[in-house]
Protein backbone atom coordinates (compact mmCIF):
# COMPACT_ATOMS: atom_id res chain seq x y z
CA UNK A 1 0.00 0.00 0.00
CA UNK A 2 1.63 3.65 -0.92
CA UNK A 3 1.78 6.85 1.20
CA UNK A 4 -1.05 8.02 -0.50
CA UNK A 5 -3.60 5.34 -0.04
CA UNK A 6 -2.19 5.32 3.16
CA UNK A 7 -3.16 8.67 4.21
CA UNK A 8 -6.38 8.59 2.23
CA UNK A 9 -7.60 5.76 4.18
CA UNK A 10 -6.63 7.67 7.35
CA UNK A 11 -8.53 10.81 6.25
CA UNK A 12 -11.80 8.91 5.51
CA UNK A 13 -11.73 7.11 9.24
CA UNK A 14 -11.31 10.03 10.77
CA UNK A 15 -13.44 12.40 8.43
CA UNK A 16 -14.99 13.65 10.89
CA UNK A 17 -12.49 14.94 13.15
CA UNK A 18 -11.06 16.70 10.26
CA UNK A 19 -14.72 18.19 9.33
CA UNK A 20 -14.62 19.97 12.68
CA UNK A 21 -11.07 21.09 12.24
CA UNK A 22 -11.83 22.74 9.12
CA UNK A 23 -14.66 24.26 10.32
CA UNK A 24 -13.33 26.27 13.54
CA UNK A 25 -10.33 26.96 10.89
CA UNK A 26 -12.79 28.27 8.38
CA UNK A 27 -14.66 30.59 11.31
CA UNK A 28 -12.11 31.75 12.55
CA UNK A 29 -10.77 32.78 9.31
CA UNK A 30 -13.77 34.57 7.90
CA UNK A 31 -14.39 36.26 11.36
CA UNK A 32 -10.01 37.49 10.89
CA UNK A 33 -10.99 38.87 7.48
CA UNK A 34 -14.19 40.71 8.82
CA UNK A 35 -11.88 42.22 11.78
CA UNK A 36 -9.19 43.22 9.28
CA UNK A 37 -11.22 45.72 7.70
CA UNK A 38 -13.27 46.83 11.31
CA UNK A 39 -10.60 46.97 13.61
CA UNK A 40 -7.28 49.42 14.35
CA UNK A 41 -5.42 46.38 15.21
CA UNK A 42 -5.70 43.09 13.18
CA UNK A 43 -2.41 41.51 13.84
CA UNK A 44 -2.96 42.10 17.24
CA UNK A 45 -6.04 40.38 17.46
CA UNK A 46 -4.77 37.43 15.66
CA UNK A 47 -1.82 37.33 18.12
CA UNK A 48 -4.29 37.54 21.63
CA UNK A 49 -6.36 35.16 20.16
CA UNK A 50 -4.04 32.39 19.00
CA UNK A 51 -1.07 32.80 20.67
CA UNK A 52 -2.69 34.80 23.83
CA UNK A 53 -3.42 31.91 26.44
CA UNK A 54 -0.54 30.20 26.17
CA UNK A 55 1.78 33.25 26.81
CA UNK A 56 1.72 32.47 30.53
CA UNK A 57 0.67 29.56 32.70
CA UNK A 58 -1.94 31.35 34.46
CA UNK A 59 -3.80 32.08 30.92
CA UNK A 60 -3.33 28.00 30.01
CA UNK A 61 -4.19 27.34 33.77
CA UNK A 62 -7.43 29.49 32.77
CA UNK A 63 -7.66 27.35 29.48
CA UNK A 64 -7.89 23.68 31.47
CA UNK A 65 -10.14 25.06 34.79
CA UNK A 66 -12.51 26.13 32.14
CA UNK A 67 -12.31 22.71 30.16
CA UNK A 68 -13.40 21.24 33.09
CA UNK A 69 -17.38 21.90 33.50
CA UNK A 70 -17.31 22.43 30.00
CA UNK A 71 -16.14 18.73 29.82
CA UNK A 72 -18.81 17.46 32.04
CA UNK A 73 -22.02 19.42 30.49
CA UNK A 74 -20.72 18.09 27.11
CA UNK A 75 -20.84 14.60 28.13
CA UNK A 76 -24.32 15.03 29.94
CA UNK A 77 -25.50 16.53 26.53
CA UNK A 78 -24.05 13.43 24.93
CA UNK A 79 -26.06 10.86 26.80
CA UNK A 80 -29.15 12.83 26.43
CA UNK A 81 -28.81 13.17 22.92
CA UNK A 82 -28.00 9.43 22.31
CA UNK A 83 -31.80 8.47 22.90
CA UNK A 84 -32.75 11.70 20.48
CA UNK A 85 -34.22 13.32 23.74
CA UNK A 86 -33.25 17.33 23.85
CA UNK A 87 -33.70 17.52 27.32
CA UNK A 88 -32.38 20.95 28.39
CA UNK A 89 -31.76 20.65 32.14
CA UNK A 90 -28.54 20.20 32.60
CA UNK A 91 -28.40 23.96 33.00
CA UNK A 92 -30.41 23.67 35.92
CA UNK A 93 -28.69 20.39 37.60
CA UNK A 94 -25.24 21.75 37.15
CA UNK A 95 -26.58 24.85 39.24
CA UNK A 96 -28.77 22.69 41.88
CA UNK A 97 -25.46 20.96 42.21
CA UNK A 98 -23.38 23.83 43.76
CA UNK A 99 -26.53 24.43 46.38
CA UNK A 100 -26.03 20.37 47.08
CA UNK A 101 -22.81 20.92 47.55
CA UNK A 102 -22.81 23.84 49.97
CA UNK A 103 -25.27 22.21 52.22
CA UNK A 104 -22.72 19.18 52.32
CA UNK A 105 -19.69 21.25 52.65
CA UNK A 106 -21.25 23.02 55.45
CA UNK A 107 -22.84 20.86 57.51
CA UNK A 108 -21.21 17.58 57.13
CA UNK A 109 -17.53 17.00 58.30
CA UNK A 110 -15.91 13.85 57.07
CA UNK A 111 -12.07 12.75 56.38
CA UNK A 112 -10.29 13.98 53.68
CA UNK A 113 -10.85 12.19 50.08
CA UNK A 114 -13.79 10.56 51.96
CA UNK A 115 -15.48 14.05 51.86
CA UNK A 116 -15.31 15.56 48.82
CA UNK A 117 -16.28 11.81 46.96
CA UNK A 118 -18.86 11.94 49.12
CA UNK A 119 -20.18 15.32 48.28
CA UNK A 120 -19.55 14.52 44.41
CA UNK A 121 -21.99 11.52 44.55
CA UNK A 122 -24.57 12.94 46.08
CA UNK A 123 -24.55 16.18 43.86
CA UNK A 124 -24.46 13.58 40.91
CA UNK A 125 -27.54 11.70 41.98
CA UNK A 126 -29.68 15.33 42.71
CA UNK A 127 -28.23 16.44 39.46
CA UNK A 128 -29.88 12.65 37.76
CA UNK A 129 -33.05 13.57 40.05
CA UNK A 130 -33.89 16.68 38.54
CA UNK A 131 -33.27 15.90 34.89
CA UNK A 132 -35.35 12.89 34.90
CA UNK A 133 -38.16 14.97 35.43
CA UNK A 134 -38.93 16.78 31.83
CA UNK A 135 -37.99 13.46 30.38
CA UNK A 136 -40.64 11.38 32.82
CA UNK A 137 -43.31 13.93 31.75
CA UNK A 138 -42.61 14.01 28.41
CA UNK A 139 -42.93 9.59 28.58
CA UNK A 140 -45.80 9.65 30.13
CA UNK A 141 -47.51 12.73 29.62
CA UNK A 142 -46.01 13.63 26.06
CA UNK A 143 -44.72 17.35 27.25
CA UNK A 144 -42.75 18.65 25.26
CA UNK A 145 -39.54 18.29 26.36
CA UNK A 146 -37.41 21.59 25.52
CA UNK A 147 -39.98 23.38 26.77
CA UNK A 148 -40.54 21.50 30.27
CA UNK A 149 -36.55 21.09 30.70
CA UNK A 150 -36.57 25.03 29.97
CA UNK A 151 -38.99 26.07 32.56
CA UNK A 152 -37.21 23.51 35.19
CA UNK A 153 -34.25 25.39 34.81
CA UNK A 154 -36.01 28.86 36.26
CA UNK A 155 -37.14 26.89 38.75
CA UNK A 156 -33.80 25.66 39.97
CA UNK A 157 -32.34 28.93 39.49
CA UNK A 158 -34.11 30.57 41.81
CA UNK A 159 -34.94 27.17 44.34
CA UNK A 160 -30.91 27.74 44.62
CA UNK A 161 -30.62 31.69 44.69
CA UNK A 162 -33.25 30.76 47.94
CA UNK A 163 -31.61 28.53 49.25
CA UNK A 164 -28.28 30.93 49.28
CA UNK A 165 -29.92 34.35 50.06
CA UNK A 166 -32.26 32.82 52.85
CA UNK A 167 -30.26 29.69 54.49
CA UNK A 168 -26.91 29.68 53.46
CA UNK A 169 -25.34 33.50 53.13
CA UNK A 170 -22.84 34.14 55.28
CA UNK A 171 -24.05 38.13 56.54
CA UNK A 172 -20.36 39.10 57.37
CA UNK A 173 -20.07 38.83 53.75
CA UNK A 174 -20.62 42.32 51.35
CA UNK A 175 -22.25 40.09 48.49
CA UNK A 176 -24.48 36.53 48.62
CA UNK A 177 -22.25 33.82 48.89
CA UNK A 178 -21.59 30.99 51.78
CA UNK A 179 -18.80 30.46 53.87
CA UNK A 180 -15.51 29.25 52.49
CA UNK A 181 -15.97 25.46 52.92
CA UNK A 182 -13.59 23.80 54.90
CA UNK A 183 -10.28 22.56 54.03
CA UNK A 184 -11.56 18.76 53.99
CA UNK A 185 -13.81 19.38 51.22
CA UNK A 186 -12.27 21.09 48.87
CA UNK A 187 -10.06 19.58 45.76
CA UNK A 188 -6.24 19.45 45.29
CA UNK A 189 -5.20 22.41 43.48
CA UNK A 190 -2.51 20.54 40.88
CA UNK A 191 -0.73 23.36 39.28
CA UNK A 192 1.17 26.28 41.39
CA UNK A 193 0.34 29.60 39.88
CA UNK A 194 -3.21 28.41 38.59
CA UNK A 195 -6.41 27.02 40.20
CA UNK A 196 -6.14 23.68 37.98
CA UNK A 197 -7.69 20.70 40.45
CA UNK A 198 -8.11 17.47 40.69
CA UNK A 199 -11.39 17.51 39.33
CA UNK A 200 -9.71 17.40 35.54
CA UNK A 201 -8.62 13.38 36.74
CA UNK A 202 -11.91 12.90 37.10
CA UNK A 203 -13.25 14.59 33.90
CA UNK A 204 -10.88 12.02 32.09
CA UNK A 205 -12.29 9.22 33.87
CA UNK A 206 -16.02 10.06 33.40
CA UNK A 207 -14.69 10.32 29.63
CA UNK A 208 -13.42 6.71 29.67
CA UNK A 209 -16.53 5.32 32.33
CA UNK A 210 -19.47 7.22 29.70
CA UNK A 211 -17.31 5.84 26.54
CA UNK A 212 -17.50 2.07 27.19
CA UNK A 213 -20.86 2.63 29.04
CA UNK A 214 -22.10 3.89 25.39
CA UNK A 215 -20.14 1.73 23.51
CA UNK A 216 -19.03 -1.72 24.88
CA UNK A 217 -22.12 -2.34 26.90
CA UNK A 218 -25.84 -3.61 26.59
CA UNK A 219 -26.61 -0.73 28.27
CA UNK A 220 -25.35 1.65 25.79
CA UNK A 221 -26.35 -0.46 23.34
CA UNK A 222 -30.31 -0.34 24.19
CA UNK A 223 -29.87 3.49 24.93
CA UNK A 224 -28.38 4.03 21.20
CA UNK A 225 -31.03 2.03 19.43
CA UNK A 226 -33.82 3.47 21.43
CA UNK A 227 -32.62 6.82 20.13
CA UNK A 228 -32.31 6.16 16.61
CA UNK A 229 -35.27 3.64 16.07
CA UNK A 230 -37.34 3.58 19.14
CA UNK A 231 -40.43 1.39 16.91
CA UNK A 232 -37.84 -1.46 16.12
CA UNK A 233 -35.70 -1.18 19.37
CA UNK A 234 -39.01 -1.96 20.83
CA UNK A 235 -40.14 -4.64 18.45
CA UNK A 236 -36.60 -6.48 19.29
CA UNK A 237 -37.55 -6.60 23.01
CA UNK A 238 -35.52 -2.87 24.20
CA UNK A 239 -37.05 -1.56 27.16
CA UNK A 240 -37.31 1.89 25.57
CA UNK A 241 -38.56 3.74 28.18
CA UNK A 242 -35.87 2.49 30.60
CA UNK A 243 -32.99 3.51 28.45
CA UNK A 244 -34.70 6.92 27.85
CA UNK A 245 -34.69 7.35 31.48
CA UNK A 246 -31.81 6.12 32.36
CA UNK A 247 -29.69 8.46 29.66
CA UNK A 248 -31.50 11.25 30.84
CA UNK A 249 -30.98 10.08 34.40
CA UNK A 250 -26.81 9.41 33.93
CA UNK A 251 -26.63 13.16 31.42
CA UNK A 252 -27.73 14.68 34.83
CA UNK A 253 -25.54 13.12 37.18
CA UNK A 254 -22.92 13.94 34.54
CA UNK A 255 -23.67 18.01 34.67
CA UNK A 256 -24.29 17.80 38.94
CA UNK A 257 -20.91 16.25 39.29
CA UNK A 258 -19.60 19.50 37.01
CA UNK A 259 -21.52 21.41 39.38
CA UNK A 260 -19.89 20.24 42.28
CA UNK A 261 -16.55 19.64 40.95
CA UNK A 262 -16.30 23.62 40.06
CA UNK A 263 -17.56 24.41 43.43
CA UNK A 264 -15.03 22.91 45.31
CA UNK A 265 -12.48 23.48 43.05
CA UNK A 266 -12.32 26.95 41.78
CA UNK A 267 -14.96 28.78 43.76
CA UNK A 268 -14.06 27.23 47.06
CA UNK A 269 -17.89 28.50 48.29
CA UNK A 270 -21.26 28.86 46.69
CA UNK A 271 -22.05 32.40 45.37
CA UNK A 272 -23.77 31.56 42.18
CA UNK A 273 -27.16 34.10 41.57
CA UNK A 274 -26.94 33.59 38.26
CA UNK A 275 -27.47 30.59 35.73
CA UNK A 276 -23.35 29.92 34.39
CA UNK A 277 -24.41 29.17 31.12
CA UNK A 278 -22.26 25.62 31.10
CA UNK A 279 -25.67 23.20 30.15
CA UNK A 280 -25.98 25.25 27.64
CA UNK A 281 -22.08 24.90 26.45
CA UNK A 282 -22.69 21.11 26.94
CA UNK A 283 -25.45 21.22 24.27
CA UNK A 284 -22.82 22.80 21.57
CA UNK A 285 -20.04 20.56 22.21
CA UNK A 286 -22.34 17.39 22.21
CA UNK A 287 -23.47 18.69 18.59
CA UNK A 288 -19.72 19.31 17.49
CA UNK A 289 -18.44 16.01 18.93
CA UNK A 290 -21.13 14.02 17.19
CA UNK A 291 -22.05 12.85 20.60
CA UNK A 292 -19.03 10.90 21.03
CA UNK A 293 -17.64 10.84 24.45
CA UNK A 294 -14.25 10.92 23.28
CA UNK A 295 -14.39 13.88 21.31
CA UNK A 296 -16.24 15.99 24.26
CA UNK A 297 -13.10 17.00 25.84
CA UNK A 298 -11.57 17.84 22.44
CA UNK A 299 -14.16 20.00 21.47
CA UNK A 300 -14.44 21.67 25.40
CA UNK A 301 -10.66 22.44 25.08
CA UNK A 302 -11.30 24.34 21.82
CA UNK A 303 -14.48 25.77 23.09
CA UNK A 304 -12.11 27.07 26.34
CA UNK A 305 -8.95 28.36 24.62
CA UNK A 306 -11.02 30.75 22.34
CA UNK A 307 -13.25 32.03 24.65
CA UNK A 308 -9.81 32.49 27.26
CA UNK A 309 -8.39 34.00 23.52
CA UNK A 310 -11.67 36.33 23.49
CA UNK A 311 -11.21 37.25 26.74
CA UNK A 312 -7.74 39.01 26.38
CA UNK A 313 -8.71 40.08 22.50
CA UNK A 314 -11.14 42.29 24.47
CA UNK A 315 -9.29 43.71 27.05
CA UNK A 316 -6.19 43.75 24.72
CA UNK A 317 -7.50 45.22 21.52
CA UNK A 318 -10.57 47.41 20.23
CA UNK A 319 -12.69 44.50 19.50
CA UNK A 320 -15.49 43.14 21.83
CA UNK A 321 -15.22 39.62 23.28
CA UNK A 322 -18.70 38.81 21.66
CA UNK A 323 -17.09 38.49 18.68
CA UNK A 324 -15.69 34.64 19.62
CA UNK A 325 -19.81 33.70 19.80
CA UNK A 326 -20.07 34.18 16.74
CA UNK A 327 -16.97 32.23 15.97
CA UNK A 328 -18.97 29.65 17.91
CA UNK A 329 -22.17 30.21 15.77
CA UNK A 330 -20.53 29.81 12.66
CA UNK A 331 -18.60 26.58 13.94
CA UNK A 332 -22.22 25.16 14.29
CA UNK A 333 -23.53 25.98 11.40
CA UNK A 334 -20.52 24.89 9.05
CA UNK A 335 -20.95 21.42 11.39
CA UNK A 336 -24.61 21.24 10.67
CA UNK A 337 -24.14 22.24 6.92
CA UNK A 338 -23.67 17.83 5.71
CA UNK A 339 -22.44 19.08 2.02
CA UNK A 340 -19.08 20.33 3.85
CA UNK A 341 -16.47 18.54 2.67
CA UNK A 342 -19.19 15.70 1.43
CA UNK A 343 -17.52 16.12 -2.46
CA UNK A 344 -13.60 15.51 -1.04
CA UNK A 345 -14.83 12.54 1.25
CA UNK A 346 -16.87 11.27 -1.96
CA UNK A 347 -14.10 11.19 -4.17
CA UNK A 348 -11.50 9.88 -1.60
CA UNK A 349 -14.03 6.92 -1.03
CA UNK A 350 -14.17 6.47 -4.78
CA UNK A 351 -10.59 6.52 -5.24
CA UNK A 352 -10.46 3.91 -1.98
CA UNK A 353 -12.36 1.88 -3.54
CA UNK A 354 -10.74 2.00 -7.39
CA UNK A 355 -7.46 1.43 -5.66
CA UNK A 356 -8.79 -2.11 -3.61
CA UNK A 357 -10.43 -3.32 -7.24
CA UNK A 358 -7.17 -2.28 -8.38
CA UNK A 359 -5.12 -4.47 -6.04
CA UNK A 360 -7.76 -7.71 -6.44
Amino acid sequence: MSFTEKMRKTAIKYFEAIRVAFAVFLAIAIIMVVIFFVSDQPLDVLYWLVVGPVTTLRRFGTVIELLIPLGFCGLGMCMMFQVNRFNMSCEGAFFIAGSATAILALYLDLPPIIFPLVIIVVSALVGGCVTIVPAYINEKYKAHIVVSSIMLNYVLLYLGRFLLIHWLKDPTFSYNGTPFFPENALLTRIVPGTRIHTGIFILIAAVIVTYILLYKTKIGYNMRYSGQNAAFARYVGINTKKSILSAQFIGGMLAGMGGAIECMGIYQQLNWEVQLGYGFDGMLIAIIAKNNPLLVPVVAFILSYLRTGGDLVNRMTDVPTEFVTVIQSLVVIFIAAKSLLATTRHRMLIKDSMSGKGAN
